[in-house]
């Protein structure tokens, strides 16, 4: 029997690969490494204490609010910008229809934030991440669609604003999907190394053994139960001394 042939079966990488390895890096200069989501005050609670807490946490997070609600945002966002082509120019066609699609999107999603912490990190992580598309693509559609659905003091949500700079940077809807999501799951995990407080062992164990949660499918609707996480964060508003501002 002959070896296996290492090379079998690769082909050529993706012209867009770089593109989403910068903005899933931690070093995208968007302030989600300061958000735990209400980590930190299950970790005050003592409800996390260990690496198998911790990943309990997570995967319930993830299972019932992120990937429930979040990352569909990205999907519907980010299929809605390939789709519409035509709409490179506010005076193109379909460039109203776009906006106002895209601006509806982000409403919903904005409701279904429980807390004023939620709420403040989805705008603050939203403006971030337009400043950084309009430094890095200012003559961009999606630069021009960022300030139309900007309003002084009120950014669009950090979803709709990541398929935004996904799309900018050339990338098709499922890379948007993974790239957003990969960097939820890399932040919670970071999160809760400095809180539990874990070693850096832990948080690679934890990454391999979360990483199967990005497989999984979006729901048909969108929806999200998570209310001891939505309690943790609402406490953690309060809380008398803390590292993550949610």
């Amino acid at each position: 029997m002959s070896a296996p042939d290492p090379e079998a079966g690769a082909g050529p990488l993706p012209a867009w690969l770089p593109a989403l390895l910068q903005l899933a890096s931690p070093t995208l200069p968007i302030g989600a490494f300061s958000y735990s989501q209400g980590l930190e005050a299950a970790a005050w609670a003592g409800v996390v204490t260990d690496e198998a807490q911790a990943q309990a946490w997570i995967a319930s997070h993830w299972r019932y609010a992120f990937a429930a609600r979040e990352l569909p945002v990205v999907d519907r966002a980010a299929a809605l910008l390939a789709a519409a082509c035509d709409a490179s120019q506010p005076q193109a066609p379909g460039w109203v229809a776009l906006r106002e699609a895209l601006a509806a999107i982000d409403a919903d999603f904005i409701a279904s934030r429980d807390s004023a912490e939620a709420r403040a990190e989805t705008r603050q992580t939203g403006a971030s991440l337009l400043r950084w598309l309009y430094g890095l693509h200012p003559d961009s559609r999606e630069a021009r669609l960022g300030r139309a659905l900007a309003v002084p003091g009120r950014a669009p949500s950090a979803p709709v604003a990541y398929a935004l700079c996904a799309a900018a940077q050339g990338l098709p809807p499922q890379a948007a999907r993974f790239g957003w999501a990969y960097a939820w799951l890399e932040n919670q995990v970071m999160a809760a190394v400095r809180i539990v407080p874990l070693g850096q062992s832990a948080g690679q164990r934890m990454l391999v053994a979360l990483r199967p949660l990005l497989a999984e499918p979006d729901p048909v609707e969108p929806w999200s139960f998570a209310p001891l996480a939505s309690v943790a964060a609402m406490r953690h508003e309060r809380q008398y001394s803390r590292l993550f501002r949610s």
